[in-house]
């Protein structure tokens, strides 16, 4: 009989267990697989004037930024990207760049040995959605510019030197201001282009309001969609050996483009892009050539565009 007891107990122990098992396992395999942020966390103190925190580890999505100084709790660098760390939102995973915060556990545990252990941060409290001010996040762009002029362009130079010339090269240099957590910019651009052969230059000074768009942002680079109203300061018209200076001419229209920006994160940025403008150009409609010939002049500038730009964090 007590074999029979014996035996009996053993086997609903055996259930027991297995029943413990049933719900251990997974929560065990929970742990397991969000373990980049409970296998251990730390004291992390901010470091910079704004350190925006992202819901995605592409950073496409700000939340908000955390001011400086502030101490928060994040869990270990993320694998895949070690210049992420996690941290809790609102109650979901956030991530914050490492390089805006600054680990301090040890002197967090000999200030708890004083005061007793440290209180849990709360991170609702401390993101703060940030305002805008012209002051922050402007840069100046430098750029390398060459677009197409169109057929007036390509006729008036076959007609007056025989040449087959229609591209214009520019410089130019632009202010944008990009909004802090927002995907929209905007500025204001100058620029230089011109034109030349043996018996013509072509030269227009340009001022570009620009507003843009950022579809795409990772730390590696990122993409801008922007349109342009273009409209000259001063585009002058000069044909050698001829008696009558040609008025100066006025030029607007739109420039529509796209760029990629490459290493957002640091102070200088090296960018790439292509575009497409359409001028209407007036008071050079007509234009007497080196013969006093009247001749059709430029009546609008149309291409596409490819350009190189140097920008820097101001």
């Amino acid at each position: 009989m007590p074999l029979i007891i014996y035996l009996m107990l053993k086997l609903l122990n055996a259930l027991i267990l297995g029943c413990i098992f049933l719900f251990v396992t997974p929560i065990l395999a929970f742990a397991d697989s969000s373990g980049e942020l409970l296998s251990g966390t730390h004291i992390a103190r901010v470091i910079v004037p704004k350190a925006i925190v992202y819901s995605d580890e592409n950073m496409n999505s700000p939340l908000g930024y955390i001011s400086n100084d502030k101490l928060i709790t994040v869990g270990n660098p993320r694998k895949k990207n070690p210049d992420l760390v996690p941290l809790v939102v609102y109650g979901r995973l956030a991530f914050i760049e490492s390089k805006n915060i600054h680990f301090e556990n040890e002197s967090v545990e000999k200030l708890s040995s004083k005061h007793g252990a440290p209180r849990e941060h709360n991170i609702d409290i401390i993101l703060t959605k940030p305002e805008e001010k012209l002051s922050e996040n402007n840069s100046a762009y430098f750029s390398l510019h060459q677009f197409s002029g169109g057929n007036d362009t390509k006729n008036l130079f076959s007609n007056i030197d025989g040449t087959n010339k229609q591209n214009y090269l520019g410089y130019g240099i632009s202010l944008i201001h990009r909004q802090t957590t927002g995907k929209l910019f905007w500025g204001l651009g100058y620029e230089y282009n011109s034109i030349s052969s043996s018996n013509i230059d072509f030269n227009i000074f340009m001022l570009k309001p620009i507003i843009g768009y950022t579809p795409i942002r990772t730390p590696l680079f990122l993409v801008d969609l922007f349109f342009t109203l273009d409209f000259s300061l001063s585009a002058q018209l000069t044909i050698k050996n001829n008696l009558d200076t040609e008025p100066p001419g006025f030029i607007w229209g739109p420039e529509l483009g796209a760029r990629m920006v490459f290493f957002p994160a640091n102070k200088y940025h090296l960018c790439g892009g292509i575009g497409y403008r359409n001028y209407k150009v007036l008071r050079l409609e007509s234009v007497f050539n080196s013969n006093e010939v009247l001749i059709s002049g430029i009546r609008n500038i149309s291409g596409a565009e490819v350009s190189l730009s140097f920008a820097i964090e101001i």
